[in-house]
């Protein structure tokens, strides 16, 4: 029997009326942001150029292609204390939180992070083009700034040591993604661990795979976030279990074994999250 708990019971009507229109255009132009952002990497790591400009990318391109949707509607509400963590398929949701942040800051914080970040390098190629205002430049900045990271240039956010795998942009809550299937969980629990202790603002998110779900560290992980001395014998000021939301983005596969019913232990994903 399938699992409905969480299924999606609205229509646009509803959305509409609870989000707005301009907030739902919003949410559309960022998931095709996203979406020709991969289809452009898709196009250059299988044939050379990408819009008539020839580019060898001779690294990694592991691509979210269909779950733009996921990545934009999860950071959509977020604040900017909030964090992020990912995999190795997470060049969406590094956008998506991006773009959400740029959402909330104000034009002034905007050019303080971007002058700010690696002495402003990364801003300095961007505005040479850019015609618009402060939250267009910025969202520029984030794609190029992505980008060049990908491709392992010194212009990149992490100055292109890091790549497609590890890129991430902390001054706007993208936190470290990782490469080893499953290696965000434990992470992002001592990330949600460190702000209820020390009684920080935000949550966190850990985005990981369905395929993940075979590896031990992510179930230590969910255990160690759902442990019951958080709320037995912790001091009720503190506010319980660590403020974490694992957000496994389910594609059905892991590697080349399907997740259900051949390579995992379980049936539907969904019923894993209700049993904890």
């Amino acid at each position: 029997k399938r699992y409905s708990g969480n299924q999606y019971k609205s229509d646009i009507k509803k959305e509409v009326k609870k989000l707005g229109k301009e907030k739902l255009l919003k949410i559309y132009y960022d998931m095709l942001i996203i979406r020709e952002f991969e289809s452009m990497l898709n196009s250059i790591k299988t044939q050379g150029s990408y819009g008539g400009i020839e580019y060898n990318h001779l690294g990694p391109a592991h691509l979210s292609i269909g779950q733009e949707a996921a990545a934009v509607g999860q950071c959509i509400p977020l604040a900017i204390e909030d964090f992020i963590f990912g995999s190795h398929r997470s060049h969406g949701e590094v956008l998506a939180k991006c773009f959400s942040a740029i959402d909330e800051l104000e034009e002034n914080e905007l050019l303080k992070i971007m002058k700010s970040y690696m002495d402003g390098a990364c801003l300095k190629v961007v505005e040479k083009e850019h015609k618009g205002n402060i939250k267009s430049l910025a969202q520029d900045f984030v794609l190029y700034g992505v980008l060049a990271e990908i491709f392992g240039r010194a212009n990149g956010f992490n100055k292109g040591l890091g790549g497609s795998m590890h890129v991430f942009f902390a001054p706007l809550g993208s936190m470290p993604n990782n490469a080893i299937v499953g290696g965000a969980a434990d992470i992002s629990v001592g990330a949600a661990l460190f702000k209820r202790i020390n009684r920080k603002p935000g949550m966190v998110i850990c985005n990981i795979g369905d395929g993940s779900m075979g590896c031990g560290p992510v179930w230590e992980a969910i255990m160690l976030a759902a442990m019951d001395q958080y709320r037995t014998l912790w001091d009720k000021d503190i506010g319980g279990a660590p403020p974490i939301l694992f957000n496994f983005f389910n594609n059905f596969y892991g590697m080349g074994g399907q997740t259900s019913g051949e390579t995992m232990g379980y049936k539907i994903l969904a019923r894993v999250g209700a049993g904890v």
